[in-house]
């Protein structure tokens, strides 16, 4: 357990990924063999599936060195350095932007508080919204829509731009790692949505830090003047108020920081005549440093709203990053099939007496869900409406899977979609015991209405349940056989733009015959 302390689990999910796609061309039986024997010397972690599965990780992928797992998570802490460093840049300049003095008109607290302040609860406020979870979002009329503007104007979107001027094997990591998010969404958006928002935060916090370095640069090492001016009609007293709220996290143990109603008075000017202290006069050319007085204020200002509340929501999203890793390595495909191999040993079932001239029967293939499914109910639906006899195909997916066929429900091709969606709400008043399989025709390619059909089936189901595809191929003689590898890799590749980790694409192989 220390070493996986010491680990990135963000490294850990990429190169899990990667194994994932390495063990589809693996023969089954070995992979099989593999991870029982790895299950049998972390039995003592069944009950820890994230720590299970890294710990299976590290043993398969020992010596693969050139997985990008490790290159990822560089790249990420690379890009987030240049979003640092280029956040400071962008704060010291706009600090010398808004504190610019030139000795004719003071420094417009005004300006310095709009940015400073104003702009930083703003993009709080942006931040704030991204962060909502989506289901809040039905309760909440047009967040949805400034969630996904404020998302595209995030600081953050600029990693995969920084990313381009690397060097190639980092580029290739990076953009792996994120290619994956997109290709497995619904695993995967949460970690794509915090990593983003710990993106914005770096650079905020950055931006923020170099504005305060920049304002103490401008008090060391200038004679900087402030004064307030604003064409709204607004009293000296009405600002003093104002003031006063801003200066609440400090006012009670530092109340030289906070500005008294005289300086506010005798600090208004007007542009006029290159900058007109109307209340001058009423100081001493000794007491005129009385106009450098607000900087303290200002310093506090950038300190109270815009650091801190930085650093922590870069703390928050870096705890919420965390979190969604965790879950995504625990949802990630081809992670509930690992655990399946590893905890439970392969139990291999036939047809008792295959009657004479029966189909082909199919090489036996392990359980597919968290238990031994021998004798366990499910439903079929047949999609499209494969020309086979029925008992056939339950007596094959039997043999294959270890799945009693208890209902066949027929969806898709010339069926209507209402009849399509009466199918859905009875898989949706199944109960979770029951297994839910899906045969297609592999020769044909899937067309868009069967992926709205899963869609729809998974957003019935809820994103837990396991749904299961099986692509069936027919000779011309109208038996089962295995199908063609390149039908099977279109499928393979459709089914992975849905993004849904618990669709569990299942060919059968036949044997010779």
């Amino acid at each position: 357990m220390e070493q996986e302390t010491h680990r990135s689990i963000l490294a850990d999910l990429v190169d899990f990924s990667t194994q994932m796609d390495l063990d589809a061309v693996m023969e089954p039986g070995d992979v099989r063999r593999r991870d029982r024997s790895i299950g049998r010397e972390l039995e003592h972690l069944a009950d820890k599936p994230r720590s299970q599965l890294r710990q299976w990780l590290w043993r398969v992928a020992e010596n693969k060195h050139d997985f990008p797992g490790n290159n990822a998570a560089k790249t990420l802490r690379l890009v987030m350095l240049v979003l640092f460093f280029f956040g400071v840049t962008v704060g010291w300049i706009a600090a010398l932007g808004v504190f610019a003095y030139d000795g004719t008109q003071p420094v417009n607290v005004v300006n310095v508080l709009a940015v400073f302040v104003g702009l930083q609860i703003l993009l709080l406020l942006m931040s704030a919204i991204i962060a909502l979870p989506r289901n809040i979002l039905h309760f909440i009329p047009g967040t949805r829509s400034l969630q996904d503007l404020f998302g595209v104007l995030s600081p953050g979107r600029l990693a995969p731009t920084i990313a381009r001027f690397l060097s190639p094997d980092y580029r290739l990591a990076f953009e792996a790692a994120l290619g994956r998010q997109k290709a497995h969404h619904i695993t995967y958006g949460r970690v794509r949505k915090w990593l983003i928002l710990q993106f914005s935060q770096v650079f905020a916090v950055a931006f923020n830090l170099g504005a305060l370095i920049g304002c103490l640069y401008l008090v060391t090492i200038s004679d900087l003047a402030f004064g307030w001016s604003t064409t709204l009609t607004f009293q000296a007293e009405k600002f003093h108020w104002l003031v006063q709220q801003l200066a609440w996290p400090w006012r009670d143990w530092l109340g030289s920081a906070v500005p008294s109603a005289n300086l506010i008075e005798v600090t208004r000017f007007y542009r006029l005549d290159e900058g007109i202290l109307p209340n001058a006069m009423k100081l001493e050319s000794k007491d005129a440093s009385i106009l450098g007085q607000w900087w303290q204020f200002l310093l506090l200002a950038i300190i109270f709203y815009g650091l801190l509340p930085r650093l922590f929501t870069l703390a928050f999203a870096r705890w919420r990053l965390n979190v969604a890793l965790n879950n995504a390595f625990i949802h990630a495909p081809g992670a509930t099939q690992v655990l399946d191999r590893m905890n439970h040993a392969v139990v291999e079932t036939a047809a008792v007496e295959p009657e004479a001239g029966a189909v082909p029967m199919p090489e036996v293939v392990p359980s597919f869900h968290g238990e031994n499914f021998a004798g366990i109910k499910g439903y079929l639906v047949n999609w499209a409406g494969i020309n086979l006899d029925e008992s056939q195909l339950e007596n094959t997916l039997r043999a294959a899977m270890a799945v009693k066929i208890d209902q066949v429900f027929h969806a898709g091709g010339k069926s209507p979609i209402e009849q399509d969606q009466r199918i859905i709400g009875k898989l949706q008043a199944a109960a979770d015991t029951m297994a839910i399989v899906v045969a297609v025709k592999s020769w044909e390619p899937p067309l868009l209405e069967f992926l709205d059909f899963l869609e729809a089936l998974r957003s019935a189901l809820g994103p837990q349940r396991l749904i299961t595809v099986i692509p069936l191929a027919l000779n011309h003689r109208g038996d089962l056989v295995s199908a063609d590898s390149s039908d099977l890799d279109i499928w393979r590749k459709k089914l992975q733009i849905l993004g849904d980790p618990q669709l569990d694409f299942r060919p059968l192989n036949f044997k010779a015959s």
